[in-house]
């Protein structure tokens, strides 16, 4: 009788214990990791807006060097004959003269200077491109013209020693042979237009990737009516697939691959004529 009653007695003081135990564990696993504030969330977007900050300005620096440094583009009528040419050549002269006359004072007059000095730079590479190549050509086929004919067959037999090689020197490389055949005045220019042309292009690019978003979506407006007026342009395909994969804003993100797609299919048409 007497076990019975201390069983009784202590059921009735265990089930209370044990429902506390439950209770409490079952709190415990209810309990999740505690979100994220809202103070450190906005560290986080002021540490990245710090670091867009410092890029932009040490790339709007080395722009300004570079325009310094840059002794523009050689004299036009040394290298092209064609009125058209001279234009081309001339109108990328005052847009470099424009970049280095005075600094800009606003984004907007910025980007409204740098726009038309890379399509300027764009449309004289291009054709400096296609004169490069046709007088390479020229020569190659004047220097195949007047090629001796081939030796007869017992000269062969025994090959003359390279000059070269009789005076005890290494062969010219392929690679220098042909730098000195493509060394003209039209080579050069078209090679100041190139390097000018990524300079512009690189600039623009700064405000387009690390400005804050309004400066980016400024640059975006600007870089889409480029691509409007020019659509073959391998080099500003190539900066709008750079600045998507840094951008950080979903719509302009996409309107930056949307764009860069459409320079691609661009610039493969017109590879393939």
């Amino acid at each position: 009788m007497a076990r019975r009653v201390l069983r009784a007695i202590a059921s009735d003081l265990l089930c209370p214990a044990l429902s506390l135990v439950i209770a409490l564990s079952s709190c415990r696993r209810e309990e999740h990791a505690p979100a994220p504030s809202a103070s450190a969330a906005a560290l986080g977007n002021e540490f990245a807006a710090q670091g867009r900050e410092r890029h932009l300005q040490e790339e709007l620096a080395r722009a300004r060097a570079r325009f310094q440094a840059n002794t523009g583009l050689s004299d036009c009528a040394k290298s092209l004959q064609e009125k058209a040419d001279l234009e081309l050549c001339q109108a990328a002269r005052a847009a470099l003269a424009v970049l280095t006359a005075e600094p800009a004072t606003s984004t907007e007059l910025a980007l409204g200077r740098l726009a038309p000095a890379a399509l300027a730079l764009a449309r004289l590479s291009q054709r400096l491109r296609y004169l490069s190549l046709a007088e390479l050509a020229e020569r190659r086929s004047a220097h195949d013209a007047g090629a001796p004919p081939p030796p007869a067959a017992s000269a062969m037999s025994a090959p003359a020693t390279p000059a070269f090689a009789r005076e005890g020197k290494h062969p010219p490389h392929i690679e220098q042979r042909a730098l000195v055949l493509g060394e003209s005045p039209v080579t050069q220019l078209m090679e100041l237009s190139i390097r000018s042309e990524r300079d512009v292009l690189r600039n623009i690019g700064a405000y387009l990737e690390y400005g804050p978003l309004p400066v980016r979506r400024a640059a975006f407006d600007n870089v889409e009516r480029l691509r409007a007026v020019h659509p073959d342009w391998p080099l500003l395909t190539h900066l709008l697939q750079e600045a998507a994969v840094l951008e950080s804003d979903a719509v302009l993100k996409g309107d930056l691959r949307r764009l860069s797609a459409s320079g691609a299919r661009s610039d493969q048409s017109a590879g393939t004529k």
